[in-house]
């Protein structure tokens, strides 16, 4: 009897020893298979399996959350798991029932790089998962996504930012969750977009106030994003109102997303105050996106201006064929700030009849010596 005794007690603190250290041994082996940094996790090789391989590392830990990765479709595309149709849950697409190939696109969803992944809950719900923090580079859009996409901000009907649903820790990295939302308003804007987008140029302006509107706001809660060009923002559903032959009476939804250049500013800030130096990322030798004079040569700038000067960049290009609307939007850019292009802007387009918005868009070759970017291929 004192012998089981002897060894009882010799083996459960061996017991417990193993439930407190395996766990966290295996955590460890996981970290050290993850990108070390945000640029290796957006790069990590020059394959697909690559990138699938470090999403397939990180399913114990997605399950750990009630996750799970959709599976791996074609290049950089998932799948919807067990080829189901994503629920709806307000903010991604709707179609057109009389136009079945759009039927095909909701089960598939096409990402950028392998920062982010679509994901299924435990629940049903389809969700993008985002890697927002690695080692702590990413600190500044963790706080700008949590001041404007959680909380009371979260709420209102002029943010045009997706709600962080919750965000979830796993070692040094920090992930966020986020509603999956519809296609990029740089798929249906440009000069490329003509053979397939049957967007008007009233659809087009309406998405153009609702991305200065994002900006006004962000602004407003002191957070700059300095990557606000056109493929920042996601359309709800495409508008399409050439393809109905009449101007829709309802419109969709843009949203601005992807923060990870973003500068959080104290909220007591002077708007004139919140100025930096650099590039939004990288150098000039690689950085192939068009700038405002000063910010290439290291100039101290408005980190506001940028965003404002960006999406200014590719609403130049429009061409409505309304003289007086044209002239406006070239000029834009010299108001400064998105709050006052959207007061313009608004307040211009209340004084035109509909209809007359209900024609193709043309878009200029070339606005002050920039062509438009991007081109799509």
């Amino acid at each position: 009897m004192d012998f089981m005794v002897a060894v009882v007690s010799a083996a459960v603190p061996a017991l417990l020893a193993s439930y407190y250290y395996y766990p966290r041994w295996k955590d460890s082996r996981i970290r050290a298979q993850l990108p070390l940094d945000i640029e290796t996790w957006r790069y990590p090789g020059r394959s697909h399996e690559a990138e699938e391989r470090i999403w397939n590392v990180l399913s114990p830990i997605l399950a750990r959350h009630g996750l799970a990765s959709w599976p791996h479709g074609v290049a950089s595309s998932t799948n919807t798991p067990d080829n189901e149709y994503p629920r709806p849950n307000g903010y991604n697409e709707l179609f057109d029932q009389s136009w079945s190939k759009k039927l095909v696109n909701l089960k598939t969803w096409l990402y950028w790089n392998p920062l982010n992944r679509a994901i299924r809950t435990k629940e049903g719900q389809d969700v993008v998962c985002r890697v927002i923090v690695v080692k702590g580079e990413g600190i500044n859009a963790l706080k700008s996504v949590r001041r404007i996409s959680t909380g009371l901000n979260s709420l209102a009907s002029c943010n045009h930012t997706l709600p962080m649903l919750r965000e979830f820790t796993f070692k040094d990295i920090v992930f966020g969750i986020f509603p999956m939302s519809g296609s990029s308003f740089g798929m249906i804007f440009g000069p490329d977009s003509h053979d397939w987008c049957k967007a008007s140029v009233g659809d087009t302006l309406d998405l153009f106030i609702q991305a200065f509107e994002a900006l006004a706001f962000i602004h407003e809660k002191r957070v700059a994003h300095r990557d606000a060009f056109i493929h920042n923002y996601l359309v709800q559903w495409d508008p399409e109102s050439l393809k109905h032959q009449h101007v829709r009476l309802t419109r969709p939804r843009l949203y601005l997303i992807d923060f990870e250049t973003a500068l959080c500013f104290p909220e007591d800030s002077l708007y004139d105050d919140c100025t930096c130096t650099g590039l939004p990322f990288g150098d000039i030798n690689d950085y192939a996106l068009p700038t405002p004079p000063g910010v290439a040569e290291g100039k101290s700038y408005n980190a506001f201006y940028l965003d404002f000067w960006q999406l200014c960049y590719h609403l130049a290009f429009l061409q409505t064929g309304i003289p007086e609307l044209d002239e406006l939007l070239l000029g834009l850019v010299n108001m400064g700030t998105a709050a006052a292009a959207l007061d313009a802007l608004s307040e211009r387009l209340g004084q035109i009849p509909p209809i007359q918005l209900h024609t193709q868009p043309m878009y200029r070759e070339v606005v002050n010596g920039h062509t438009f970017y991007p081109r799509q291929p």
